[in-house]
């Protein structure tokens, strides 16, 4: 019995360890050209990711938020930090649910980590698969935007 414990323990650090593994593997591969390495934007190009998720992610609304844009991708102005950007951030439907939730979980916790609420829960596919079978609209994913702001 406590062998059985001691193994799912272990197996599940391990496959979280992965997770964020993959995750940091998927930005650096994907994200990092626009988003840059180090998730602080590129002006005129990408809106930072640093310092800009961790609060909204601790809302219901910015928790489907932030995977929706990678679910579904989003075109148009964006304004982030005091900057406006115009431009089109893809949708990244390539990937599996699990990666897309290990790319969220990295960049929370590489680049967002002192703005997440205390208590909180990394992201799990089944929150990405629920939004990709009710992929959000541009509009939707404007409206929660501007709920969080």
């Amino acid at each position: 019995m406590i062998r059985h414990f001691i193994f799912g323990l272990f197996f599940g650090l391990t496959v979280g360890i992965a997770q964020a593994q993959d995750g940091k593997a998927i930005y650096d591969a994907n994200c990092a050209a626009c988003h840059q390495p180090d998730g602080a934007g590129a002006v005129g190009l990408a809106p930072p990711l640093a310092g800009t998720l961790g609060k909204r992610v601790g809302s219901p609304v910015g928790r489907k938020y932030v995977p929706g844009i990678v679910i579904a991708g989003l075109a148009g102005k964006m304004e982030s930090k005091g900057v406006v950007y115009n431009g089109i951030m893809p949708n990244w439907q390539q990937f599996s649910d699990a990666e897309l939730a290990g790319v969220i979980n990295y960049v929370l916790t590489a680049f967002n980590a002192a703005e997440l609420a205390a208590g909180h829960t990394p992201y799990e596919a089944a929150e990405f698969a629920a939004l990709r079978a009710k992929k959000p609209t541009g509009k939707e994913l404007r409206a929660w935007r501007s709920e969080l702001e």
